[in-house]
């Protein structure tokens, strides 16, 4: 299998499969690349530009911040005619070359004719629409009706979650919004020696610089889709929204600069699995470990966004009075914009609108270390109450994984009965209790005498679709991922067997 059927009542159109399971990563090459070398070419004339009028003045800048970044629009003048008839006759000579190789051989297509014919019918029907399927299991295929069904049945028609407005509404709301940022930023904009003191923290340069450049962005509306939990049954849709490109999400991409660097004030936090590998191979287990894992449900619409607001707020000053917050951070700034943006999530689907009333503000930059954040402040009480039962404990977003050392009875049950009380946020944890081996991330953690063994863990319905060499990916790319994946694979498997049988 291919792909991911998920048709109720068409038919697969013939070819599909075979379409589809070159992967939704794959690059079709272009009959000419005139159009590519044009845009190569004048992006090295812009660049040769700004490196002549930029030479004498190129000086390390200790206040660049390298995540907040958005390119400048300013347009330099032609450098030097002796530079720039050098670039002229330089682009000129790659055309020509370019031109004698086109008439000697062709470039050739890495479709089939009838594989290019199924994706231009697919462009130009509505009929059908292609997804990712949830946990990068490969590419879906459903009826687009039954998918705007299920996205409204499932999710936007819950009115304690959203509420649709009109066009109207929500651009004025946007309006209203970039308003709110200006006066934000002109209250924690840097200060100069002729400005009054203030009494709280204000930003730095290169964040003023980047939040400018992001306040020119259009007025556009972050985009409402969905991918399919096809691993579920029956399968569920997962929403999503898709922020790019629009100045809340770079204020929010602001935000999550700052939440960043509160990574080290949580005890739980884990970066990925291989941090997980690292840290449990120094552990030696008593006879009476076990490990166990939680899986929250539906995280991001079940944190309750005032309240989240209010411990979050509690959590920061409190790291503030003690002087654990890292230097020049803005505390002011960082909760006046965390209460706006995780406020005011506005989204379109289709021709319709609508306004995000609970949970984490879905697409956003922050949204990841905001849930982080959020029940990290309540861990601090479980890792206090049940330190003494917890050998390890770590949290991936909404997954956790621990190791358990108390009995499996009534401190196991006070252990659960503490992680679903906060919130209405709810975890999977109780009905499965402390075992030998579990599944965490892509990792199989198996108990074995006194250490810890592993070994991939790969979903039955994972369809291992990688890039093929017939794509159109520099070569680098794929090599890199083979590579990327053979030493992965290699740190996982504690065994070899378990390593050559993937």
């Amino acid at each position: 299998m291919s792909c991911h059927n998920l048709l109720q009542s068409s038919a697969l159109p013939p070819g599909t499969k075979k379409l589809l399971g070159l992967g939704l990563n794959y690059c079709i090459r272009a009959p000419s690349i005139l159009s590519t070398t044009a845009n190569t070419h004048n992006r090295m004339i812009e660049d040769v530009r700004r490196i002549y009028h930029l030479k004498d003045n190129i000086q390390d800048d200790d206040d660049y911040i390298k995540q907040l970044y958005i390119k400048s629009d300013y347009v330099f003048d032609p450098a030097s005619d002796e530079i720039e008839e050098a670039v002229s006759s330089f682009t000129n000579a790659i055309k020509t070359e370019q031109l004698r190789r086109s008439h000697r051989k062709k470039p050739t297509r890495n479709l089939t004719r009838r594989q290019w014919e199924l994706v231009k019918f697919f462009k130009d029907h509505d009929r059908y629409i292609i997804i990712f399927a949830d946990k990068n299991l490969g590419p879906c295929i459903l009826e687009r009706r039954y998918y705007i069904l299920r996205g409204c049945t499932e999710h936007l028609a819950n009115e304690t979650n959203y509420r649709q407005v009109s066009k109207e509404w929500a651009t004025a709301r946007i309006n209203g919004l970039r308003r709110v940022f200006e006066r934000w930023l002109g209250k924690y904009q840097p200060r100069t020696r002729f400005d009054e003191p203030v009494d709280y923290i204000c930003i730095s340069s290169a964040e003023e610089t980047f939040l400018i450049r992001a306040k020119k962005r259009p007025d556009g509306f972050s985009k409402f889709r969905m991918t399919g939990k096809v691993h579920k049954d029956p399968f569920k849709m997962r929403p999503i929204v898709a922020c790019c490109y629009s100045f809340m999400n770079d204020w929010s991409k602001w935000l999550d600069f700052w939440f960043q660097q509160l990574k080290h004030l949580i005890p739980s936090y884990v970066k990925d699995s291989q941090q997980v590998l690292d840290e449990l191979k120094a552990l030696i287990l008593p006879p009476n470990a076990r490990v166990f894992t939680g899986d929250a449900n539906s995280m991001y619409n079940n944190i309750d966004t005032e309240h989240a607001i209010t411990v979050i707020t509690q959590w920061l000053r409190d790291l503030d009075s003690e002087g654990l917050l890292p230097y020049g951070f803005p505390l002011d700034a960082v909760l006046d914009a965390m209460k706006i943006i995780m406020r005011n999530n506005i989204f379109e689907f289709g021709d319709c609108y609508f306004l995000q009333l609970i949970g984490t503000a879905m697409g956003t930059s922050a949204a990841v270390m905001w849930a982080t954040i959020y029940f990290a402040v309540h861990e601090k009480h479980i890792l206090a109450n049940h330190s003494g039962n917890l050998l390890y404990y770590k949290r991936f977003i909404d997954d956790i994984f621990g190791i358990w050392i108390g009995n499996t009875t009534n401190e196991w049950s006070s252990f659960c009965d503490d992680i679903n009380n906060f919130g209405v946020l709810t975890w999977d944890i109780g009905d499965n209790k402390p075992s030998l081996s579990v599944d965490f991330l892509d990792l199989t953690i198996m108990i074995r005498g006194s250490k810890i063994e592993t070994k991939t863990f790969q979903k039955k319905m994972n369809l291992y679709l990688y890039i093929p060499p017939s794509s159109a990916h520099p070569t680098g790319c794929i090599k890199g991922t083979v590579f990327g994946l053979i030493r992965r694979y290699h740190a996982q498997n504690t065994h070899r067997k378990d390593f050559i049988a993937i």
